[in-house]
């Protein structure tokens, strides 16, 4: 059997044209020498124009849908906080408008077992892509009957010692958070059912939280990550793929499948004084600033590059091409020094997995290779 490469990327929050760029181009030259390429297109492609009612919404015109043809991606899950900014509608809009472009779609539908419908690619590997969301805007769940997004809903729970808040009045309570049962089994049972079928399961999850928006002290992710990803896994994916954080964090390697749990930015348009620091939709508390969103951290981005070497479902070499963001938000290959910078942030969070990641060179370039 022939080896199967897969370039799996952050988050796409698009405005405008990304391909067109010069210093992108061997980025998409790389794309297309890739079986498959799996993005998360993080807005509603809709020319509709009633928001929600949430922080951000984000659309943009639905003949930006050939972008992603242009890049060569080939599949895109559409399971974000941001596809449903203007109702079903615009979530319908976004997937019929990547469809005329030739990608495939996961993550929404007309209801929950549309929704946790997997795409399915036939090419070296037959391969099943899925798209899960965590950051589900009131009423984005797929349900019986009810169109939205492919769901794991989050329950949080706020710990407070009053000890330790009677000395610094007004510091964060600690945030606990569980997945609803009943989402994690109706995706796992998804999941199983196309590891029948398939040679490699895909799952992207939209998960975690935005740097500077969990207090420092609880790290990088939420508790309720690990056990869905390690759950994800138990029912037969053989790679999960984590955005919304919009920087990169570790990577876990459970049971000989990689684990990112986010890989930052890919495009990220906001980064444009023309397109971000807008109004925020409801600025009461002042949760965030768009400089959260805008910092060098959010530059950072990487491309998660994976070979299938042999029959096995569990990838054979696991590698990070870094990406480096310009004022625009257009991503180029990151240079040397930012490129080990990047490398360096990813391998400092998954030393707490237990997981080695190694600069290499390639070619001119340097790469992280994740030890499996």
């Amino acid at each position: 059997m022939h080896p199967y490469t897969l370039l799996a990327t952050g988050d796409v929050l698009l405005q405008e044209r990304f391909t067109a760029h010069d210093a992108g181009r061997l980025i998409w030259r790389s794309f297309a020498r890739a079986d498959d390429v799996f993005v998360n297109v993080e807005a509603a492609l809709t020319a509709r124009r009633q928001a929600a009612d949430k922080l951000i919404c984000v659309r943009a015109d639905p003949a930006l849908a050939t972008e992603f043809a242009a890049a060569h991606a080939t599949v895109a899950t559409v399971a974000n906080n941001h596809t449903t900014d203007y109702g079903p509608e615009g979530l319908f809009d976004t997937m019929s408008a990547l469809g005329a472009a030739g990608v495939a779609c996961t993550g929404g539908g007309d209801d929950l077992q549309a929704a946790l419908r997997p795409a399915l690619r036939q090419g070296r590997r037959r391969v099943a892509f899925f798209g899960l969301a965590s950051t589900l805007p009131n009423g984005a769940a797929a349900g019986r009957g009810r169109a939205g997004l492919a769901p794991v809903r989050v329950l949080s729970s706020f710990v407070v010692d009053p000890v330790t808040t009677d000395e610094s009045p007004g510091m964060a309570p600690f945030v606990t958070t569980e997945t609803f049962p009943e989402d994690v089994r109706a995706a796992a049972s998804a999941i199983r059912a196309a590891h029948r079928r398939a040679n490699v399961v895909v799952v992207g999850i939209h998960w975690g939280v935005p740097e500077g928006w969990m207090a420092a002290f609880q790290g990088q992710l939420a508790t309720y990550q690990r056990p869905l990803a390690h759950a994800l896994v138990d029912a037969g994916a053989d790679v999960v793929i984590g955005h919304h954080p919009h920087v990169l964090h570790g990577v876990e390697v459970y049971r000989g499948r990689p684990i990112f749990y986010s890989l930052g930015n890919l495009v990220f348009h906001l980064l444009s004084p023309q397109h971000g620091g807008g109004a925020l939709g409801r600025p009461r508390p002042p949760y965030a600033s768009w400089t959260t969103l805008t910092d060098e951290a959010n530059r950072l981005g990487a491309i998660a590059r994976l070979t299938w070497a042999e029959q096995s479902s569990a990838p054979s070499r696991i590698e990070l091409w870094p990406v480096w963001l310009d004022d625009l938000g257009n991503p180029e290959y990151a240079t040397s020094s930012r490129a080990k910078a990047a490398i360096e942030r990813v391998a400092s969070a998954s030393r707490g997995f237990g997981v080695r990641v190694i600069p290499r060179r390639l070619g001119a370039r340097m790469i992280g290779v994740v030890e499996v």
